[in-house]
């Protein structure tokens, strides 16, 4: 990805920087967050936070994107989302997000964030299939994966935490993309005499 933020309705995703940093670390000590992505809470200081953090940064490797989430009227930042695991030889990979600031939850940034999202990894990636996890009991995920097209395709246990895990292929989108321009309303015009 270039340094083009990719815009949506509502948010813009752009590379991740440095500046989004203490938003993030915040983010990652806050239990309720961390639980609803499967991870503990952030133990560390700032500090090594920041350096782990950069390291991240540095480390640009073709199989991960990670993206802040903005919000277009206020440029906050919001959440993150991820492109990873991309396997370039089956054209697939995973995909995440996390609205971290809970002022959003509930207003279709996170619906708006993702479907940005996942139409850059199909559109601009040539991705071909788009898989994700998630846990069984994140109602708010499962609803908002699912208004993006994702179903779910079975179930993983890890470290006693059930997940769903769901996935998006390449024609289901397209369908799914087709099905919605042609449920839009359509707009005549009279003819006045």
């Amino acid at each position: 990805m270039n340094h083009t933020p990719i815009s949506g309705k509502h948010i813009c995703l752009c590379p991740k920087s440095k500046s989004d940093a203490p938003q993030d670390y915040i983010w990652g000590k806050d239990a309720e967050l961390a639980a609803l992505n499967g991870l503990p809470p952030i133990k560390g200081t700032f500090v090594q936070y920041v350096t782990q953090f950069k390291h991240t940064q540095d480390d640009i490797r073709p199989s991960r994107m990670w993206l802040s989430i903005k919000s277009i009227s206020d440029g906050r930042h919001i959440g993150n989302c991820t492109i990873y695991d991309i396997d370039w030889d089956n054209s697939e990979a995973q995909v995440g997000i996390t609205i971290g600031d809970r002022r959003y939850w509930g207003q279709g940034y996170g619906e708006d964030a993702f479907k940005t999202l996942v139409g850059y990894a199909f559109h601009h990636m040539g991705m071909r299939r788009l898989h994700l996890k998630t846990q069984e009991q994140n109602m708010r995920a499962i609803k908002c994966f699912q208004k993006c097209g994702f179903t779910p395709c079975g179930n993983l246990l890890k470290a006693n935490i059930t997940y769903i895990l769901m996935q998006l292929c390449l024609e289901d989108y397209v369908n799914g993309q087709l099905r919605s321009i042609l449920a839009s309303p359509v707009i005549s015009v009279k003819n006045k005499i």
